[in-house]
């Protein structure tokens, strides 16, 4: 009988932009804004219960004007997420100083990456609970009409499956007018990863075991000619694993505290009559009885939630009988697991997605 043991780690903190910046070409638009801003940093924690608490980030918006004496006059922009794993962002702008006029102040203009946009063109509407963005009606034709400063409140909700390597980009959708130059145009654009979060996102995992205990039955009456002959028919169940949800790369690594042999209790022992070999398979090697190295890799990331977390097949088979050994009640082995969150940088060795190895004879 085997039993096996995991330890778990969690938590190892990899800083991420450290400012918030809005860049990027406007798409087919020669109005619109730019921009960068700089936030406190935070710590966000994928698996915290709780998720990111508001924060507070300040932009400081530039307005785009073009040649001749053209000026964006006025500007409508939301935010999106570039992919579905910021769903659930809340971004709502508190207050804006400017030289000109504000609408939509307190609404959330964050959209989710597949959820319907509002109607935000031509720029004449106004925002409301039902169309939520901000609309900013710039005055004057001077340099200090040209600048807005706008205050949101940022909050993200637990579990988002975020990779600890990024920094939050968001893409910003925008309708725009101009004035003077070549007349009044209305215009429309995007800025793709327009702004990225000054936040901490942990490279954190959680992990568990899956099944039940690797045991092989009553075997005190097996010959290990017996075992041999039939080796698929002495094996623990195939449906045994270890749960891996991570935001980063992690470490695993596995030993044996005897060295792939069950003795009574688990005690170590140099008797051989003392010694019931086994074979173990994971994460796409075999160990057997004698074998000192751990199993060890590093698994790309494995993502946050049921729907994206590693299963890591574990699986034994019985090398030898236990005919003829001292007969003790119970033959066991302790398997230590020890998975740990790497940098988001580390680069994998498992050579592809770690549930994807084989864990089964």
């Amino acid at each position: 009988m085997t039993r096996s043991r995991y330890v778990r780690r969690c938590l190892a903190g990899l800083a991420l932009a450290s400012a918030l910046a809005w860049g990027g070409a406007a798409s087919a638009a020669t109005c619109g804004i730019t921009g960068s801003a700089t936030a406190t940093a935070a710590t966000y924690d994928p698996f915290s219960p709780t998720g990111l608490p508001t924060t507070l980030v300040t932009l400081q918006l530039t307005r785009v004007n073009g040649g001749g004496g053209e000026k964006t006059n006025t500007v409508n922009f939301f935010l999106k997420s570039n992919s579905t794993a910021a769903d659930g962002t809340s971004i709502v702008p508190t207050s804006v100083a400017v030289d000109g006029l504000v609408t939509g102040l307190n609404l959330d203009i964050f959209y989710d990456f597949n959820e319907a946009p509002p109607i935000y063109a031509p720029t004449t509407l106004n925002p409301s609970p039902a169309k939520k963005y901000l609309k900013i009606e710039f005055t004057g034709n001077n340099a200090a009409s040209d600048f807005a400063t706008v205050t949101f409140q940022v909050t993200l909700p637990a579990n988002l499956d975020l990779n600890a390597s990024t920094t939050l980009p968001f893409d910003a959708i925008f309708a725009c007018s101009t004035t003077g130059g070549g007349g009044q145009t209305q215009q429309t654009g995007s800025i793709i990863n327009a702004v990225t979060f000054p936040i901490t996102v942990l490279s954190a995992l959680q992990a568990s075991y899956g099944g039940t205990a690797l045991d092989f039955g009553e075997i005190g009456d097996k010959t290990t000619a017996q075992v041999q002959a039939a080796p698929l028919t002495y094996v623990t169940a195939p449906t045994n694993y270890v749960r891996v949800q991570s935001s980063g790369p992690y470490e695993v690594s596995l030993t044996s505290a005897n060295n792939y042999y069950m003795t009574p209790s688990g005690t170590a022992t140099g008797d051989p009559l003392q010694k019931v070999g086994y074979n173990l398979k994971f994460l796409g090697v075999t160990r057997n009885p004698g074998g000192t190295m751990p199993i060890a890799t590093i698994c790309p990331r494995a993502g946050v939630g049921t729907a994206a977390e590693d299963h890591l097949n574990i699986q034994a088979q019985l090398a030898e009988g236990g005919a003829g050994k001292v007969v003790s009640p119970t033959y066991l082995d302790t398997l230590t697991v020890t998975i740990a969150p790497k940098a988001a940088m580390t680069t994998p060795t498992s050579g592809g997605e770690c549930s994807g190895l084989s864990g089964q004879f």
